[in-house]
């Protein structure tokens, strides 16, 4: 585990590397003196660095505002906010479901116009919600398609956002006692960002 990791954070040493928009992202939301203008700012960047801004998002469409809202949602989750002194267990799970929903509930109206001229809405997949709880609270891995690929690799059974799947998540990280060590290597990363490069780099790598 520790090699696999230690490849993904080789890689985002490197200098303006696109994988440290989520360094700065994270750092941003633990700064209590940020606006949340500049916050909605930070999380933007962090999302299109991301690859959340691809031609067929919806949010192509919109300004960094349009996560304002957002960023006072997760102001109201403060107890989920990780870090080398506190992380995130298997009793917060009803909590973080309560964010995902809110978020989900705050993305979902917003609509956009796709070059045919078809109005739609933003999609508040689980890979946007879960990157963005990656990137300012840091109490969930994000659930794109490389890191599902790598669970599904290691045969685990946490690939959505549902509340059996976020169960299935915590006894990992809960039974793996190497992350919690690894943690205290690299204490700038919550665990569950540990977990998220862990599988995420098997899921490349295939």
């Amino acid at each position: 585990m520790k090699e696999i990791i230690e490849k993904f954070i080789i890689t985002s040493d490197q200098e303006f590397h696109r994988y440290n928009s989520w360094n700065h992202c994270y750092a941003a939301f633990g700064d209590n003196k940020l606006s949340n203008d500049i916050l909605a700012l930070h999380l933007g960047f962090y999302l299109a660095s991301w690859g959340m801004y691809r031609g067929s998002s919806g949010l192509l469409q919109k300004d960094y505002k349009i996560h304002i809202g957002a960023v006072e949602v997760i102001h109201r989750y403060p107890e989920l906010r990780c870090s080398k002194n506190k992380e995130v267990t298997s009793s917060d799970i009803v909590t973080i479901r309560a964010l995902i929903e809110d978020l989900e509930e705050y993305y979902q109206p917003y609509s956009f116009k796709t070059s045919e001229g078809v109005v739609k809405n933003i999609s508040a997949t689980d890979t946007l919600i879960s990157k963005i709880l990656l990137g300012t609270l840091g109490c969930l891995p994000a659930f794109d398609r490389f890191f599902i690929d790598g669970v599904r690799k290691e045969k685990k059974k946490f690939t959505t956002l549902k509340e059996r799947s976020l169960k299935n998540l915590f006894a990992y990280t809960e039974e793996h006692e190497h992350l919690h060590k690894l943690q205290k290597e690299y204490p700038q990363y919550p665990v569950m960002k540990l977990v998220d490069m862990y599988f995420w780099q098997i899921g490349f790598d295939l």
